[in-house]
């Protein structure tokens, strides 16, 4: 131990400057080099016990205190203490930027409320404030570089602003009996050393991460102690949740002691990881501030964490989740770390969920999460199996029945361990369509008996498929009358004559199936052959690249003469477009010669036109319409035939499929490049642009 009674600044210490110090240089006992105080290092003694050159001091100045709050002596001194409690102070000194020369202050037990900017006094090094009404730990105290020693303990702060107590110079901190209710880690977690942050006696629930902070591997941390006894911790914290990425890198904080007795800590399976870890370290761990003890549940009440360590309780440690609206009702809900590897200190928490005789009649759509999931399901009549969720974690089904399973469901038990059923059940065999699953998981518990006949051949194969060897010590049997036979030697001795009418029937069924979507795809052809060449013609497969002297720069325009509006559309808007993009319209009505046979000279002009726009309204297609029928037919004819050929549809009434008499223009329709009119000029002079403009 340490002595700090009279010490000689010369004779007794040596010169210390930790990190993160700023003020004058310390002056540390010498015994601190040597000797481990509590198990802490060097830094961690120095920390607590080291003084200022003002302790050195033999002089100590006195202040008197005026009646209206104005201090009163010599303002040239340089070791002043300020030392006034109770005397129903609420505010600090007024003037008390006038003496740089205080050292300590000491205004415990008044009525004070706020603490104004202190920098004025920079070798301060003592501040006692405690039992007071301050609400705040203000920033400007970290201006003070000098400080040692804070206390604002007894007050009602109810919040820390994140960084103030880290960036404090001083190494003793002590904010007991407060109203705190949260606390960032990097306010006890940083780079320096310290003596102790004091924070009993608060509403602390949970460890706070504001910034995001993450834990820096290659840096070193404290040393310190934190004291959080007397508050609301139910948890141990999450370790991701407070920036460290796995639980091991609590290594970092080993130099750190943390005083966490006296909460109401849950022991449930969620401490179980962090117990887990400190396994191989709890006998080296001998400070007493170690043994924080259980509030809960009632096996646990009153146990130290080392005890349930020591006496290999983890795989006791649960959590019900009973009466949760997540658990089905009727059930009981039960999660444990039931999966524990003490050597790679890994562990995986097992939900137990135990529905014996509830009445259901499937499984549950939601249940409370964890890594692995186990339905006991006896006295239940679950007839089918559908998708859900949470199947990827199941790893136990011990069921009444053996029910049909949805392919989906089956893909997704992935971490199937153990299928059991009754051997009621077992006698009516294993359908077919659960040999996407190892036959282990049927061989857990017990042999799995059935009913064998010719129709289990397939399960020689299922069963030689997979290392049945590592499954348990269990086999598939078959009954023999009384006697149980091992199947594979029961199956095979059996005269199964019938099998190759059983294959003959495989091949039957499946010749049968064959034809039948032959047959399907033939009426699809034949149904929606014009559709099938569209899309064929779209993708330039099976037309040729014909060389013709064709006009490229001419748009043949087919529409129905006796629609006015179209018309218009077609010689005040569609014209003057395409003559702009360099592209010349061919209309029938106005650019056929006079007196020539106009069914000749249309099909013709067609022939050697690259561009087709077809306008398409009511009556293009109407039974009167000879012309339109006629020209549609030529261009079908040569935009099937040569892959260079561009057919662009507006479809001007809005016409669907349906209203459309003739067939190939119907499936053009449905399948090939169509502009509805109701889209607008813009989009519609973008579409024509993209499709004939090249």
């Amino acid at each position: 131990m340490v002595h700090c009674g009279i010490i000689s600044q010369e004779r007794d210490t040596f010169q210390w400057k930790p990190q993160g110090w700023n003020g004058y240089v310390l002056f540390c006992p010498i015994a601190c080099k040597n000797v481990s105080i509590g198990g802490t290092t060097k830094e961690g003694c120095c920390a607590c016990h080291s003084k200022s050159v003002w302790d050195f001091s033999g002089r100590v100045s006195q202040l008197n205190l005026s009646n209206d709050g104005y201090l009163e002596g010599n303002k040239s001194a340089r070791n002043i203490h300020v030392n006034f409690v109770k005397e129903n102070l609420q505010f600090l000194p007024k003037n008390i930027c006038d003496f740089p020369g205080i050292t300590k202050i000491n205004l415990s037990f008044n009525l004070i409320t706020d603490i104004p900017n202190l920098s004025c006094v920079p070798n301060l090094t003592d501040l006692n404030l405690s039992y007071n009404k301050l609400s705040l730990l203000p920033k400007t105290l970290t201006q003070n570089r000098n400080l040692r020693t804070v206390d604002l303990s007894g007050n009602y702060i109810t919040r820390l602003e994140t960084g103030v107590v880290a960036a404090l110079s001083a190494h003793n901190i002590l904010l007991q009996g407060n109203q705190v209710i949260s606390m960032d880690v990097t306010d006890v977690v940083f780079e320096r050393p310290f003596c102790v942050i004091n924070m009993s006696h608060n509403a602390l629930s949970i460890p706070t991460n504001e910034n995001n902070w993450k834990v820096n591997l290659t840096a070193r941390y404290g040393p310190g102690k934190g004291v959080f006894s007397f508050n609301f911790f139910t948890r141990m914290p999450n370790a991701t949740n407070i920036g460290f990425s796995h639980i091991f890198d609590f290594g970092k904080l080993f130099d750190f002691g943390f005083d966490a007795r006296h909460n109401p800590i849950i022991c449930d399976c969620k401490i179980a990881e962090p117990l887990l870890f400190f396994k191989d370290y709890i006998d080296i761990m001998k400070r007493d501030y170690f043994n924080i003890t259980c509030g809960s549940p009632e096996k646990f009440q009153g146990k130290s964490l080392p005890s349930i360590i020591r006496e290999n309780q983890i795989k006791d440690l649960l959590c019900n989740y009973t009466s949760t609206p997540l658990c089905p009702v009727g059930c009981t809900c039960e999660e444990s770390p039931k999966h524990i590897d003490y050597r790679s200190k890994s562990l995986t928490l097992t939900l137990i969920i135990n529905c014996s005789g509830a009445g259901l009649e499937r499984l549950p759509r939601v249940l409370p999460y964890s890594d692995r999931i186990e339905f006991h399901m006896r006295g239940n009549m679950i007839h089918e199996i559908t998708n859900n969720h949470y199947l990827s974690h199941v790893s136990v089904l011990d069921l009444e029945m053996m029910p049909m399973f949805d392919k989906d469901a089956l893909d997704n038990l992935t971490r199937l361990q153990i299928f059991s059923v009754p051997e009621s059940e077992q006698r009516k065999g294993i359908p077919r369509s659960l040999s996407r699953l190892s036959p282990c998981v049927f061989l857990q518990k017990t042999d799995f008996v059935m009913a064998c006949t010719c129709s289990n051949l397939w399960m020689l194969d299922w069963i030689g498929s997979f290392l049945t060897s590592k499954c348990a010590s269990y086999v598939f049997k078959c009954l023999n009358g009384t006697i149980k036979e091992n199947l594979t030697t029961y199956i095979s001795s059996l005269n199964c004559s019938d099998t190759k009418d059983f294959h003959r029937y495989d091949w039957m069924f499946i010749s049968s199936s064959i034809l039948i979507l032959a047959c399907l795809i033939i009426l699809i052809v034949n149904v929606w052959k014009t559709e099938l060449r569209i899309m064929l013609r779209l993708r330039k497969l099976c037309t040729k690249n014909i060389k013709t002297v064709d006009q490229d720069c001419v748009v043949y325009i087919s529409y129905d003469v006796n629609n006015v509006k179209v018309g218009q559309l077609v010689f005040k808007t569609l014209e003057p477009f395409l003559a702009s993009n360099g592209l010349s319209a061919f209309v029938p009505s106005r650019d056929l010669p006079l007196g020539s046979v106009r069914a000749e000279e249309a099909a013709y002009q067609i022939s050697v036109s690259r561009y087709y726009l077809l306008i398409l309204s009511d009556g293009y297609c109407s039974e009167e319409s000879i012309v339109t029928h006629n020209e549609w037919k030529n261009i079908w004819n040569r935009y099937m035939s040569d892959s260079r050929k561009k057919l662009l549809v507006i479809n001007f009434d809005l016409m669907k499929p349906g209203d459309v008499s003739c067939r190939k223009l119907r499936a053009f329709l449905r399948f090939g490049s169509i502009i509805n009119f109701s889209q607008g000029e813009k989009k519609t002079f973008l579409q024509i642009s993209n499709m004939f403009v090249e």
